[in-house]
């Protein structure tokens, strides 16, 4: 009856405020028509703008996408990947994902992650119960200043005073908590990834072959962001939820369970609607991360090829800025569209949840309090300092608990928010998994093309083997067919043998007969099409490509490399100490005088006279092509492999110094295969493979005749 009686007062003051009793019933006709045709074509047009802004969104992402090559764009699936991609929404697949990745970041329950959660949750509930304790000391000093009792006051002003104190410690502690939350999931979660991401070689694949752009940016601007997201998701929340429970319990002494029920439903009833309206943030979250991946990515190729883009300045440089201007426009429209849909958006969360959940708040607690069904009087001062007391606490609470179901509804920007990151995190995670898989890995080298027919044939073998130390250490090819990405055959039934003494042999042909093509069979990069290859392991193994890698550090760092410094090992954590000690297994025990012999022998003994070996320099930048090579060269040496594979690792040189490299390759008494195109380093080879590029035939052959 209460209710009724309320909601019927409430309409009376409302027409007499608007003064609609003194309209006619044409006019109140007219008004109601009026708003009926402005709320219809008001909202027709709001629809409209969400959906131009939305198809310019698509297009935006389509033309940055297909223009990279990467993405939805016309290559989606030319590598295997793009195929079944899931969308980006909050749905099954978003929490399987995140379960999968949850794992991850809390590997099990005694974990130090684990106990932070757990004290996080702590410090939430505690942060509850001393916001109920805060309002309840409000509403005591209101009353004692209603009454006059100055005593009292004071009393419950220091009550509140010390009661503040662990409030403000709580307070910080859940913000230095969840950073630590941030930082655990974010340090779980990236060492992961590395692991996954360096195994098997699946950078370069990654990097080469597969369809999953911006790896850099997923492998820490979106593990950063992911991070960050849940960790927030957590503390936004379990607190509101708690705060609901538990002021509910609060005020139900004061109000009731039913009459706080109309808050709950009219909440419902909001959820369902901004639920409704809401636009695909999920979506436009991933796909901006993926316009700021692309932006990065064009300045990122501008600062590795600035030589080649500097030697054709200008018009180079107009044309790169051309780029970037595009990717960074497209990346800045498309977050215009996007806070224009957030706008519409907002402007319903805003009315529904901040300023409508107060009115109602406050109808609830009229309800709940006030008998409007009788007439209000004969209150005496101990009733008046009892309501006004009542008052004060039951309006922190119920404004708190309108703000917490708020949260609770808005959560889901937050949630949406992680689906996008999740998503990004999540792919990366599955195409590593997949990159793992040999015939995963087929399917992407072959890509949109499909398998070639040698790969098709029934009880087809194809196998590099890694011969065991007490096996013959031989290199040997058996009936090997070598196939291109795009299916091509371009050496088919390749059959010979590399002993293992002071044996070479020389790989010729014209551009795109397969040479580096072997070379990356042999080493593993790319997939065997058909065949057996036998070859030692990889620390019996050393190759040599025409680009030289150099790592950051000093002289001496240059030459032990593959292997990690002492320095670098003794700066990681103990937590790496595994990683460090299976890099360092095999390291040859090199004494400076080796290092400096080495450096001799490639004819760079001149750096030791400007650098001392422990000097660290950018080498990159500060070395000659050639002595790079060099430098490779003098790794090999030092590494003394009983095999080398050599890919044009000698261009750079001159020509005499070239065939002084070869000499001092054919001492050392390391078996190699090398490719080179100048006629006088021939004769420091025992047998030449031709191959000739041609399509009849087996396309090789070899021979004694240099």
């Amino acid at each position: 009856m209460a209710g009724g009686t309320f909601t019927h007062f409430l309409l009376q003051r409302l027409q007499k405020e608007l003064k609609v009793d003194k309209l006619s019933r044409k006019q109140k006709g007219l008004v109601l028509s009026v708003l009926v045709l402005g709320v219809g074509s008001g909202s027709l047009a709001v629809k409209r703008v969400v959906k131009r802004v939305r198809k310019e969104q698509k297009e935006i992402w389509t033309v940055v996408t297909q223009s990279s090559g990467k993405g939805g764009g016309a290559k989606e699936g030319a590598k295997g990947s793009g195929k079944g991609k899931k969308r980006v929404a909050v749905d099954g697949v978003f929490l399987e994902r995140l379960g999968k990745i949850l794992k991850v970041c809390v590997p099990s329950f005694f974990s130090k992650e684990m106990l932070l959660v757990l004290t996080q949750g702590g410090l939430l509930v505690t942060r509850s119960l001393l916001t109920d304790l805060i309002a309840e000391q409000e509403g005591a000093c209101g009353s004692a200043l209603i009454n006059g009792r100055t005593d009292s006051f004071l009393v419950h002003m220091m009550k509140f005073s010390l009661v503040a104190v662990p409030a403000s410690v709580v307070n910080s502690g859940l913000k230095m908590f969840q950073k630590f939350i941030e930082v655990r999931f974010r340090e779980r979660l990236g060492v992961y990834l590395h692991g996954k991401y360096l195994k098997d070689r699946c950078y370069y694949q990654a990097s080469t072959q597969v369809d999953l752009p911006n790896i850099d940016q997923r492998l820490t601007e979106d593990v950063e962001n992911f991070a960050n997201s849940i960790s927030e998701l957590y503390n936004h929340t379990l607190k509101p939820f708690l705060d609901v429970v538990l002021f509910t319990r609060s005020l139900s002494r004061v109000m009731g369970y039913k009459t706080q029920g109309m808050l709950y439903s009219y909440f419902f009833v909001v959820a369902l609607t901004l639920k409704s309206i809401s636009p695909p943030l999920s979506l436009m979250h991933a796909q901006e991360s993926g316009l700021s991946g692309n932006l990065r990515g064009a300045h990122h190729r501008l600062v590795s090829k600035t030589e080649e883009v500097a030697y054709n300045d200008p018009p180079a440089a107009m044309t790169e800025q051309l780029l970037l201007n595009k990717h960074l426009r497209s990346l800045l429209r498309y977050s215009s569209m996007t806070s224009v849909q957030k706008f519409l958006q907002q402007i319903a969360d805003q009315y529904l949840v901040k300023y409508g959940a107060s009115v109602v708040a406050l109808s609830v607690y009229a309800i709940g309090t006030l008998g409007w069904a009788k007439e209000v009087s004969g209150i005496t001062a101990d009733g008046t300092s009892t309501r006004a007391k009542d008052y004060i606490r039951s309006m922190r609470l119920l404004q708190n608990t309108s703000k917490s179901v708020g949260d609770l509804i808005l959560v889901y920007k937050r949630i949406a928010k992680l689906a996008g990151h999740t998503s990004r995190v999540a792919e990366l995670l599955e195409e590593i998994d997949k990159m793992q898989d040999p015939k995963s890995r087929e399917v992407n080298f072959y890509g949109a093309k499909g398998m070639p027919e040698v790969c098709l044939e029934p009880n087809r073998v194809a196998q590099v083997k890694i011969l065991k130390p007490r096996e013959p250490q031989t290199m040997v090819f058996d009936g090997v067919t070598i196939c291109a990405p795009d299916g091509q055959v371009l050496v088919k039934d390749l059959s010979m043998q590399l002993g293992d003494k002071k044996d070479s042999m020389l790989i010729t042909g014209p551009n795109g007969s397969g040479k580096s093509s072997l070379v990356r069979v042999i080493a593993g990069l790319w997939p065997l099409a058909k065949g057996t290859i036998a070859r030692p392991s990889n620390d019996k193994m050393f190759f040599l490509s025409q680009r030289p890698y150099l790592v950051t550090g000093s002289l001496r760092d240059q030459l032990l490399y593959p292997h990690p410094s002492q320095k670098l090992i003794s700066s990681s954590s103990r937590h790496d100490a595994a990683i460090a000690r299976s890099a360092s297994k095999n390291r040859p025990f090199l004494r400076d005088r080796d290092l400096k012999d080495a450096l001799g022998k490639v004819e760079l003994d001149y750096l030791l006279e400007r650098y001392s070996l422990d000097t660290i320099v950018n080498w990159e930048e500060t070395l000659s092509g050639g002595e790079k090579q060099r430098v490779a060269m003098a790794r090999l040496l030092c590494h003394k492999p009983k095999f080398a594979v050599l890919d044009e690792c000698t261009s750079a040189v001159s020509a005499d110094g070239e065939e002084k490299l070869y000499q001092i390759l054919v001492d050392s008494g390391i078996s190699f295969l090398s490719i080179a195109h100048r006629p006088g380093v021939r004769k420091y080879h025992a047998r030449r493979l031709e191959f000739d590029g041609s399509l009849q035939g087996a396309g090789w052959k070899v021979s004694n005749d240099l």
